[in-house]
């Protein structure tokens, strides 16, 4: 699947919207597959477990079980799947008018992470 860009109304959200918690996933919560669908391609709000920093962005699951051909149509699909490997990304804007992009490779990496209610 391929990475997307911020649009410029997820841009002025992140930076300037009202940030409202439509649901959070805490410790081990976050290894719900099932969970973290549902935030594919939405803007979150993600704590790292490395340096404890908070960013607000876009969550982009790149690959799954070495699969990057997802698809989150059917969330059904991924109540019962066993994970061996996930990476996934959080592109954030940056103070120069761009975008970063921030790039994990394991579930560990996430201490919470919250999809935002638009």
């Amino acid at each position: 699947m391929n990475r997307t860009t911020l649009t410029p109304s997820q841009i002025e959200f992140i930076q300037f919207g009202n940030l409202i918690v439509d649901f959070e996933l805490k410790e081990l919560e976050v290894v719900s597959i099932y969970s973290l669908g549902q935030m594919h391609n939405k803007i979150v709000r993600l704590t790292d477990n490395f340096w404890g920093k908070t960013k607000v962005g876009l969550f982009f699951i790149d690959q799954i079980n070495d699969n990057n051909q997802l698809s989150f149509s059917n969330m059904e699909d991924w109540r019962s799947v066993s994970l061996t490997s996930i990476s996934f990304s959080l592109i954030t804007p940056n103070e120069w008018g761009g975008q970063s992009t921030d790039t994990y490779s394991s579930l560990f990496d996430i201490r919470e992470i919250a999809l935002m209610k638009l």
